[in-house]
């Protein structure tokens, strides 16, 4: 996972679409319907929001939101971003990380 633009804060009204509700941790995930990894990429954020119950994932069609996707500099499926309660865009990562890498990128965001 990689840090994110400046830790870009993103609009809320661009967030309301995506469906990220505010004041929650999410993994937002950019999808294609064909794409494989989207899929695995899909069961690994499942598995983390179960250990994680403050964390809420939310999968994006990438076709379906052209707008957002490149206001987003999304330009490959699977596409992760971690955004935090404020808004803000702390990780982005493109393929599919491995869920100890999930947890560790989601550990500063969440109360100890």
């Amino acid at each position: 996972m990689t840090d994110a633009r400046d830790g870009e804060l993103l609009d809320p009204a661009l967030l309301e679409r995506l469906g990220v509700e505010p004041g929650r941790v999410t993994l937002v995930q950019f999808s294609t319907a064909f794409c494989a990894p989207c899929r695995a990429l899909r069961r690994v954020s499942a598995e983390v929001v179960a250990l994680l119950p403050d964390v809420r994932h939310v999968e994006v069609d990438a076709e379906s939101h052209l707008d957002e996707v490149r206001a987003l500099s999304i330009w490959r499926t699977p596409t992760l971003l971690i955004v935090d309660s404020d808004g803000r865009v702390t990780r982005r990562a493109t393929g599919v990380p491995t869920k100890p890498h999930l947890i560790a990128a989601l550990a500063d965001l969440l109360p100890a």
